[in-house]
């Protein structure tokens, strides 16, 4: 028999796992070495930070802790302190006061041609809202914020009128040409429609709207109002008066036929075809405005539907109490 063997092998490892085949080639490396790559790889590590964007309310005493554990850039010393020079409603002037003397000043919210947008934004957001003055004012004095006066409220709304005047023209103005470009001629076809601010026919103002019928863009519309707080008041300065004497219910007519007459002048169109509800007394008004009957009616399928549904669910309803009896 051969000879036994005297010398006992070292059992091997195997350094892979369950998963996989193939051993990893063992790292050299010092402890050294692989600090300093890890650290020269860190230099090049891109932090996935979220930028920050928009407005935020910060209580100033928190703020003031933030600067003061701040150092100076000149001096390099902590302590720096935070002064408020002035304020323009929820805009402050700030300003960065070290002891040896540095200062730097800042805003808080960025100023387009010397103003602040964001009291234009706060007057805009209120009025989006139908509220004025001092609905702004509650709110600011809840959040304990600073507010804006009365006078300079009004200013940002005058401009702001002036402003929405001028895109609602322009927008109605392109929406115009569209309709040419479409079809090719200066007549088109047009939905008419009045609304008042308060239901009833006792509203003191009231809007006309026309809006094509090619493209579902409004072309052109009439504001009417019948009350003057100038004029209540008895003051004499020039103001915008109001441009409607008469009842609530005959706006719809007259604001129809004030569209309709500048249609050629402003829009450069006819507005040939009239779809409206069944009240005939708006197209009355308008049907010979560029000729004898140059104006045809035709009803909105949704009005139709609408008057023929309610009747049909009267009937039902009447019909269902003759049976129980």
């Amino acid at each position: 028999m051969p000879k036994a063997r005297s010398k006992k092998f070292k059992k091997l490892s195997f350094h892979g796992n369950r998963h996989r085949n193939s051993v990893p080639k063992n790292n050299v490396s010092t402890a050294s070495a692989i600090k300093l790559n890890t650290l020269e790889s860190s230099d090049g590590l891109e932090y996935d930070f979220q930028e920050l964007k928009g407005n935020r309310i910060i209580d100033i005493q928190t703020l003031l802790g933030v600067f003061s554990i701040l150092s100076c850039p000149k001096c390099f010393a902590t302590g720096l302190k935070l002064t408020e020079d002035s304020k323009e409603g929820l805009c402050s002037n700030f300003a960065i006061v070290c002891k040896c003397g540095f200062m730097a000043g800042f805003t808080s919210t960025p100023k387009e041609n010397k103003k602040c947008s964001l009291n234009t934004l706060l007057v805009f957001g209120l009025r989006l809202m139908g509220r004025g003055f001092s609905a702004g004012m509650k709110l600011l004095c809840t959040l304990n914020l600073p507010y804006v006066c009365k006078k300079t409220f009004r200013i940002h709304e005058l401009k702001l009128l002036e402003a929405v005047k001028y895109s609602c023209e322009e927008n109605m103005k392109a929406a115009s040409k569209e309709v040419q470009n479409l079809k090719k001629t200066t007549t088109c076809g047009v939905s008419v429609d009045g609304t008042w601010q308060r239901r009833g026919h006792m509203s003191l103002n009231g809007c006309v709207s026309v809006i094509s019928i090619d493209t579902g863009k409004i072309l052109d519309l009439e504001v009417m109002t019948q009350y003057c707080k100038m004029c209540e008041m008895n003051i004499k300065c020039d103001h915008e008066c109001s441009n409607y004497k008469g009842s609530s219910g005959n706006m719809e007519s007259v604001g129809a036929f004030r569209i309709f007459e500048r249609s050629v002048m402003k829009r450069e169109l006819q507005y040939t075809e009239y779809y409206g509800d069944g009240d005939t007394k708006a197209f009355l008004k308008v049907k010979d405005i560029y000729g004898e009957d140059t104006v045809t009616k035709l009803e909105c399928i949704g009005h139709v539907q609408k008057r023929v549904g309610s009747r049909l669910r009267k009937l039902k309803k009447n019909q269902r109490t003759r049976w129980k009896r």
